[in-house]
């Protein structure tokens, strides 16, 4: 037979071998590859997460500190005697499972962060709803209040009964156009009245949902010589933010004065700070002081953390040694409690709130360097991180101030 020709012949084995291998090694690399562009990718998908949770907490919370203190003002809010509340309040990193120096209260599901990971602030917002506003009338010529019927308010004829929901009492807050206290109630009815009577809002004046001692004395609701009062009925709303990292994971969570629960809003917050900007009013062009912060070289606490030995060094906690009008206030040292005092005072002025949210990822990248520090100064763990920071006017803080509180020993 004939020898068949070499265009006609296979391949060897040791060629085969070769071959295989080859492609072995070019299949390995191609997943190889692929695997990290998919880990890449699925880590790119996270951070740009991230992001978009960072901007979308941060427009939720510029809409809520621009219209807190909205119908009040800076008015400070009597829940109980020993319980008065600003429209803003910030906790400088508080415990939170114990509740100690905060109206949140004691909270066991809440934990902090483990070592090494950043401690946020807590923050207390209220707002009133202009939805459905009432404005009082004086039943007798001199108090809001029915002085016959602790329970019983009058308001101008035919005031709106938009408050008044079929589920339910609704929580509302009296707010007083002078220097009263405000005050929440719940409003168990409204009568608009007939034609050219006064209207008149009924309220709950016992158990839980009692006024505080205080909104109770008949001297509250009174209008005093030479003053304009302009009582208000407004819907009371709010809320409070918090970090809390039960289970291991950063959850920035928010609840309303109403909920006796927290809800999630979001597994990617890390940190809250908020940082509060007081007016000066002992500058000529009433500058804002930053607590806590670097002001004119001195550093100034946060404002939960001020007291009477602060107060008495001279060099901060004393924003307020001044009234609106020039005059000098009376003594803290003649007020029971001297640093809830300062502290009260020194929110009466709070004009704008710098909020910093420190976003993370949900998972770590393996791949990425582990030694040294980010940008947010922790150990390099892994997780990408974003730093939102920005400043936010409280809107309905910034025309007028209070008036100074008056003197208990008498004088102005």
């Amino acid at each position: 037979m004939k020898p068949s020709s070499m265009h006609e012949r296979g391949f060897t084995l040791l060629e085969v071998m070769i071959a295989s291998s080859l492609g072995v090694v070019v299949i390995a690399t191609g997943l190889v590859v692929g695997t990290q562009m998919q880990k890449r990718a699925l880590f790119e998908e996270q951070t740009m997460t991230a992001q978009v949770t960072g901007r979308a907490v941060k427009e939720m919370l510029t809409m809520d500190l621009s219209r807190a203190g909205m119908g009040m003002g800076n008015t400070h809010i009597s829940f109980k005697d020993d319980d008065v509340r600003s429209a803003i309040t910030v906790w400088r990193k508080p415990d939170l499972k114990t509740g100690a120096g905060t109206t949140l209260g004691a909270d066991p599901t809440f934990e902090p962060p483990p070592a090494g990971f950043p401690v946020s602030d807590a923050l207390q917002l209220y707002w009133g709803d202009t939805n459905g506003m009432v404005t009082l009338a004086e039943c007798d010529g001199t108090s809001v209040r029915d002085t016959a019927n602790t329970t019983r308010f009058c308001a101008k004829p035919q005031a709106s009964t938009a408050m008044v929901t079929p589920t339910g009492p609704a929580t509302a807050i009296l707010v007083s156009g002078g220097n009263k206290l405000a005050c929440p109630v719940s409003i168990t009815g409204i009568n608009p009245g007939a034609a050219g009577t006064l209207s008149s809002i009924t309220v709950n004046n016992g158990g839980a949902n009692a006024p505080s001692p205080t909104c109770n004395n008949a001297a509250q609701w009174q209008k005093a010589a030479g003053t304009v009062e302009n009582w208000l009925a407004l819907r009371l709303g709010g809320a409070a933010y918090r970090v809390n990292w039960r289970g291991g994971i950063p959850t920035l969570e928010v609840r309303a004065p109403s909920d006796a629960n927290w809800s999630v809003l979001s597994r990617d917050v890390e940190q809250l700070t908020v940082r509060e900007g007081v007016v000066n009013l002992g500058s000529d062009q009433n500058v804002l002081n930053w607590y806590p912060g670097v002001n004119a070289g001195v550093t100034f606490p946060a404002i939960s953390e001020c007291d009477k030995a602060m107060y008495d060094l001279g060099n901060f906690c004393r924003t307020d040694v001044l009234s609106p009008t020039g005059a000098p206030l009376p003594a803290v040292s003649t007020y029971p409690d001297v640093k809830a005092e300062i502290i009260r005072r020194l929110r009466q002025r709070v004009r704008e709130l710098e909020v910093t949210l420190v976003i993370r990822t949900r998972r770590t990248n393996r791949d990425a360097d582990m030694s040294g520090q980010d940008e947010e100064g922790l150990a390099k763990d892994g997780y990408t991180r974003r730093r939102y920071t920005f400043i936010v006017t409280a809107r309905n803080m910034t025309v007028g101030l209070s008036r100074p509180p008056a003197d208990p020993a008498g004088g102005t």
